[in-house]
């Protein structure tokens, strides 16, 4: 005959320390049996939950469940185990608990409410251990994610600075003899007049040393120097965007690409040699992204709305991938196969000196550079904030 009795929380506490070394095995077997990735929990931790279950239901275990989370959560990151995994164990350990005691509370004749009641709790103490599990879990992801963006972020930043070292001194280095270089063009210029055929070969290399300071120009952009010395001055942005046209027409004509333009008339203070810069090399990339087409074809809007320039390069060339889109203007990111990685983000430092902002946006039809770029008089640039309160 089965003996009826009213529950009582200390014997059935004191049960489940019994049984703790059973529950410890039985669940340490299911863990090896059941999962994909072997995971081998020390024996210690594994039974100190069984333990702690036992004591919840006669004091007060928070402080030392919340520890036992923490530490075990510890050990479970140190061995890189997936957080799936870790999840998985706990599921496998409250299916081997409730199968060895429930056997056990047969010998009483427990009321439903008493049943119900012992059940409320235990459910309530695992779901605790889980809770803390996951919570210290995070915390730790959460502390190494932090501390790999430092990292990442220190190792950028270092990179720039050192880009920018060099850029600084390579534009001292060149400096001198592009001057004179320079000086003495002019002077050849000054002294061939007569002579036409002198005269083209003069302004073929005139034109390909300006391309190189303009090459250095985007370059010392990574540097917080100012662009070569250059002046902030007022530009006609029809007459900069025709300068950059008559750069880029040779290509434009040798890879028969259909080049399309729609320019508002507006004025600028710019850096006029970084400006261009940004253009030529915005157009040169829409001219590379379009190589695969049979109808090539690149696109340049200038409009001016509320104080602001919007200047848009287009082609119709392949969608850029959203996650690539992404990291399009991060130093040394490229995806062609003899790029450097520097020429969107020098565009991009460049209107960022300009107060200004550049992004990208891309879908099967087109895709669009956007430059947007304040429209101030050199006298407003040049004039000092006056402080508020």
């Amino acid at each position: 005959m089965v003996e009826t009795v009213t529950l009582n929380l200390l014997h059935v506490s004191r049960k489940i320390l019994d049984l703790a070394p059973k529950i410890t095995t039985i669940w340490m077997q299911e863990i090896v049996r059941s999962m994909e990735i072997p995971v081998t929990i020390p024996r210690d931790f594994a039974e100190k939950r069984t333990v702690l279950l036992a004591r919840y239901l006669v004091e007060n275990v928070d402080q030392d469940m919340q520890n036992w989370a923490l530490d075990m959560g510890e050990w479970l990151r140190s061995q890189e185990f997936p957080f799936s995994s870790i999840l998985r164990t706990y599921q496998l350990y409250r299916n081997v608990f409730w199968r060895v005691l429930q056997p056990e509370l047969q010998h009483w004749s427990l009321s439903p409410q008493d049943m119900h009641y012992l059940e409320n709790q235990l459910g309530k103490a695992m779901d605790e251990s889980v809770f803390w599990a996951v919570y210290h879990f995070e915390q730790m992801i959460n502390k190494e994610l932090v501390q790999k963006e430092e990292t990442i972020s220190y190792l950028h930043n270092d990179k720039l600075t050192m880009l920018g070292k060099i850029a600084a001194n390579m534009a001292h280095e060149l400096r001198n003899p592009l001057c004179a270089i320079e000086g003495f063009l002019k002077l050849i210029s000054e002294s061939t007049q007569e002579q036409a055929q002198l005269q083209t070969y003069i302004q073929v290399v005139m034109h390909e040393f300006e391309n190189l300071h303009r090459q250095i120009t985007g370059f010392l952009s990574f540097s917080k120097k100012p662009i070569l010395d250059e002046i902030f001055k007022t530009v006609q942005v029809e007459q900069l965007l025709a300068e950059v046209e008559t750069l880029i027409t040779p290509r434009l004509l040798g890879e028969n690409i259909r080049f399309e333009k729609q320019i508002h008339p507006c004025s600028l203070a710019c850096y006029e040699e970084g400006l261009k810069q940004v253009v030529v090399n915005l157009l040169n990339n829409a001219i590379d992204a379009v190589q695969n087409r049979t109808d090539k074809y690149v696109h340049i809007i200038a409009t001016a709305s509320d104080g602001w320039l919007y200047l848009s390069v287009e082609n119709n060339g392949e969608m850029i991938p959203p996650d690539i889109v992404e990291v399009l203007f991060q130093p040394f990111f490229t995806t062609k196969q003899n790029g450097t990685g520097i020429g969107l983000s020098i565009c991009k430092n460049i209107i960022e000196k300009h107060n200004g902002t550049i992004h990208c946006d891309s879908n099967e039809k087109r895709t669009r550079f956007v430059v947007s770029l304040p429209i101030v008089t050199v006298e407003e640039a040049d004039k000092p904030v006056e402080a508020t309160l």
